[in-house]
């Protein structure tokens, strides 16, 4: 099976995330299929999207399409419950 190639299957989940989201739907369960625990599969996937979620923070900043200081308070909050979070 194609998809069993983890390169195949980061290009197959990052164009199907570009186009219309949902790319973990993809990894995810390649990743079980390939061996790995399920904590290490869910941790490795939700790496690999915050990754993506920042490049897309990035481009709309640039691109001024949301203003990061109105902002300023959300980013402190979120900081500081992944910060407690396990």
């Amino acid at each position: 099976m194609a998809l069993r190639h983890p390169v195949v299957t980061g290009l197959v989940a990052g164009l199907s995330t570009r186009l219309r989201g949902g790319g973990g739907l993809i990894t995810l369960p390649v990743l079980l299929s390939l061996g790995l625990p399920p904590q290490d599969a869910l941790g490795t996937n939700k790496f690999q999207s915050s990754f993506g979620s920042g490049s897309a923070t990035f481009h709309y900043a640039r691109a001024e399409v949301i203003d990061l200081q109105e902002c300023r308070l959300g980013i402190l909050f979120a900081l500081i419950g992944t910060s407690l979070g396990r």
